[in-house]
């Protein structure tokens, strides 16, 4: 259908579950996400393959993750993180996405790994994009040495969360001064605020906008909590989709201008066609492995649905 901004208004008004503060917060950030991004939307079916330099190992023992995540990533510790690359490069993948688990201090170690990343993308011609948890700023040139593309920090406004998930003795200043030398060194930044972190509340999370909104994000991504089996948080409830589309709103008012993506870590089933239904009508512009009811609102909204395949919603369409 053709696309009229009377019939996002009507859609949104019509939504069951939610109070008419929250809708009318809907309307005004769609509103500002038409602004800029017209009636276009980016879907991302196959973002980057995410490579572990560290292996299943991490110092920290996270209650939302204990190692969980890592065993679902490519191994480079037991794998030549080259072949690995060469490989992914030989099927057509635009880039890949470096992670791993975190050293005592918060850091991801790809820094450790500058001559053979070097190599990498020269070679292959990769986007190279890492979490790089906490970094200083020797460590922030080390990214830069190597030719990072683009820095996936996670950012944490809460110092209860960050004791208490991360099992860290750190602070949200920490997180501030990661991004600041990241800056500095003209590193393209895509912030990443997760919410519900915090055993599935919210805790910190319009903090963490805050922090990020002095950098001149690239792009700000979404990520939502999910209860995972075999951690301490396995129990605990997933995060009010109210909640989360709080946190978008804010995002997008926050951001005008600034590509503001949802995360492919987010939970699944009703939930996640529920969440991405809601996460259009509150103004994401970018959805990454978006669901059949994401497509079904999509065109149900009379949007323009630009597919991006074999990259990361942290990069747009003209890559």
């Amino acid at each position: 259908m053709n696309f009229d901004i009377t019939h996002v208004h009507q859609l949104i008004r019509e939504l069951e579950g939610l109070d008419e503060s929250l809708k009318g917060a809907m309307i005004s950030a769609f509103d500002v996400r038409y602004r800029t991004f017209a009636n276009t939307v980016q879907f991302f079916p196959h973002p980057f393959t995410p490579v572990s330099i560290t292996g299943t190992h991490c110092d920290l023992n996270c209650k939302h993750c204990s190692t969980h995540y890592l065993e679902h990533m490519a191994d480079a510790s037991s794998n030549s993180l080259f072949n690995i690359a060469k490989n992914l490069a030989a099927k057509g993948e635009k880039g890949v996405l470096l992670s791993g688990g975190s050293r005592l201090d918060g850091s991801v170690p790809t820094y450790d790994h500058r001559e053979i990343i070097s190599s990498i993308k020269s070679l292959f011609n990769l986007k190279i994009s890492a979490h790089t948890g906490l970094i200083n700023r020797d460590q922030a040139l080390k990214l830069k040495g190597y030719g990072l593309d683009m820095a996936l920090v996670d950012i944490i406004g809460s110092r209860n969360t960050i004791n208490e998930v991360y099992g860290l003795s750190k602070t949200p200043l920490d997180y501030d001064n990661t991004l600041s030398h990241l800056f500095k060194l003209g590193i393209s930044l895509a912030p990443h605020i997760i919410v519900g972190l915090h055993g599935g509340v919210l805790d910190g999370e319009f903090k963490a906008l805050e922090i990020v909104r002095k950098y001149d994000p690239d792009v700000v991504v979404i990520v939502i909590f999910i209860p995972t089996q075999g951690t301490d948080y396995e129990d605990v409830q997933k995060p009010e989709i109210t909640d989360v589309i709080r946190v978008i709103t804010s995002a997008r008012e926050m951001f005008p201008s600034t590509p503001l993506s949802l995360s492919c870590v987010r939970p699944g089933g009703r939930y996640r066609s529920m969440l991405d239904k809601c996460a259009l009508l509150a103004g994401v512009d970018r959805v990454a492995v978006p669901s059949r009811q994401c497509y079904r609102t999509a065109r149900e909204l009379g949007l323009t649905i630009n597919e991006i395949n074999n990259m990361c919603c942290s990069y747009g369409e003209d890559i």
